[in-house]
């Protein structure tokens, strides 16, 4: 409609109506994943789906002077402009969020901040990753999980938790899931005396847990290790002291 074309809409289960839509899904199937249908991952499909339209559009077509790009090009002009309205498919829906912080979507479990109060989330439901929206607001997002009974937690999402029950932080399933060197930080350092490793958690909640490991591998690497008598604080200052210093050396 935006383009100025009337909808036709053919019937419902009948493909056979729109031909040239069907074979043009299976000739690109077939090129695509016809030769490769095993991947490890989905971005991994994506890039393969990616590289292989390249090569599709670029490929003379029978009966047309020039290949699919370049009679893209010179259609481009007689366009209309782009909406301006970014397109994004997903599906949105509500949840319950259960004493643990967790919501359930399709047999999968996600973590969400324990400092969020209402009882019910909107899911926003992308094809690789779930936004857990209050209003327009993302408080949470994860990867979407495969498979059945798995869960993806974030560690600084139950950081208002372990200050009341820091006990808990040893045993628990969401320390599994981190980074394995915070794992191994928190292991041999901070396991006899898990109170100490709060203020850890609460700068991972400021920068990230992501930035927080990279700056953990890049420390290790030079062999900057803390040490059983090291106090926190110490230690954090002295490692974003030194991560600054190698940054501007490589930069």
């Amino acid at each position: 409609m935006h383009f100025g074309f009337r909808p036709c809409v053919c019937n419902p289960a009948s493909p056979n109506e729109k031909g040239t839509d069907e074979e043009s899904v299976g000739y690109v199937r077939r090129a695509t994943f016809g030769e490769r249908s095993t991947f490890a991952s989905l971005g991994e499909a994506t890039e393969w789906l990616k590289m292989r339209l390249v090569e599709i559009n670029t490929h003379p077509v029978y009966r047309r002077s020039n290949v699919p790009v370049e009679g893209l090009d010179q259609e481009r002009d007689l366009m209309h402009p782009l909406p301006t309205l970014e397109y994004e498919n997903y599906e949105l829906r509500r949840a319950t969020i259960s004493r643990y912080s967790l919501v359930k979507y399709e047999g999968n479990y996600y973590s969400i901040p324990d400092t969020y109060r209402p009882r019910y989330i909107t899911l926003k439901i992308l094809v690789d990753q779930i936004e857990f929206l209050d209003g327009n607001a993302v408080i949470a997002s994860h990867h979407r999980i495969t498979g059945k009974q798995k869960y993806s937690l974030d560690i600084t999402h139950y950081i208002k938790t372990f200050h009341r029950k820091p006990g808990a932080l040893a045993n628990s399933k969401v320390l599994t899931q981190a980074d394995k060197l915070i794992q191994e930080l928190f292991n041999c350092y901070y396991r006899d005396d898990p109170k100490k490793f709060l203020p850890i958690l609460d700068l991972m909640r400021e920068t990230s847990p992501g930035s927080f490991s990279s700056a953990l591998a890049i420390l290790s690497k030079q062999n900057i290790h803390p040490t059983s008598t090291a106090s926190v604080s110490s230690f954090i200052r002295r490692m974003f002291r030194r991560l600054s210093l190698l940054l501007q050396r490589r930069f």
